[in-house]
C-alpha cells in the first residue's frame, strides 16, 4: 500500500536516493555532495520549498516538491517542481497518490488552486497528466540558467535615450 508523507529528519537517505534517481533519469549530472547537502538542509528547515515522499512499508517509492506561490487569483496556490516516481514503480500508482497527497496539503492551507509544468520535451509525464485528465492551462516558461545570469542581468539594464 502506498503511503505519502511529508519529508522528516531520517528520511535524508531515502530522498537522496530518489533525488539521485531523479537527476539520472533527466539526464542530469550527479549533484556534488555541497549541492545535496544544501537541498536537504533547505527542506529540513522547510525553507523554500517543501517535499512529500511516497513508500510502500519503508521502500521509498518517489516524492512531489512544492512550494506556496501568490497571487494566485486573491490567494495562494501549491506550486508543484517535480513529481519524481523511481523507474520499478512506474504505473504503480505512485504519481497519483502523492497527487492526491499535495491536494490534501492545498485544501489544508487555504489555496485557490494547484499548478505544474512539465518540460515540452517529456512525453511520458505529458501522456500520465494526459490519462488522469488533468486540465492543460496554456502558459509559457521562461528560464534563465545560473550561467547566464550576468548576461541576462545586462538586458535589464536601463536602456539610455540618444
Amino acid at each position: 500500500m502506498i503511503a505519502c508523507r511529508n519529508f522528516e529528519k531520517g528520511q535524508e537517505g531515502d530522498f537522496l536516493t530518489l533525488y539521485r534517481g531523479c537527476l539520472a533519469h533527466y539526464g542530469i549530472p550527479a549533484a556534488t555532495a555541497d549541492q545535496e547537502a544544501r537541498i536537504i538542509d533547505l527542506l529540513a528547515r522547510e525553507r523554500h520549498m517543501s517535499c512529500l515522499m511516497a513508500y510502500d512499508g519503508d521502500a521509498p517509492l518517489g516524492f512531489a516538491t512544492w512550494g506556496l506561490t501568490f497571487p494566485a487569483a486573491a490567494g495562494t496556490a501549491l506550486y508543484m517542481k517535480e513529481l519524481y516516481v523511481g523507474a520499478p514503480v512506474r504505473g504503480r500508482g505512485v504519481g497519483r497518490a502523492l497527487l492526491a497527497g499535495l491536494l490534501d496539503i492545498a485544501e489544508a492551507e487555504g489555496c485557490v488552486r494547484m499548478d505544474w509544468q512539465t518540460d515540452g520535451s517529456n512525453a511520458t509525464a505529458q501522456a500520465f497528466y494526459t490519462a488522469i485528465q488533468a486540465p492543460r492551462h496554456a502558459k509559457k516558461t521562461f528560464r534563465i540558467e545560473a550561467c547566464d545570469f550576468v548576461a541576462f542581468r545586462d538586458n535589464l539594464a536601463p536602456k539610455q535615450e540618444i
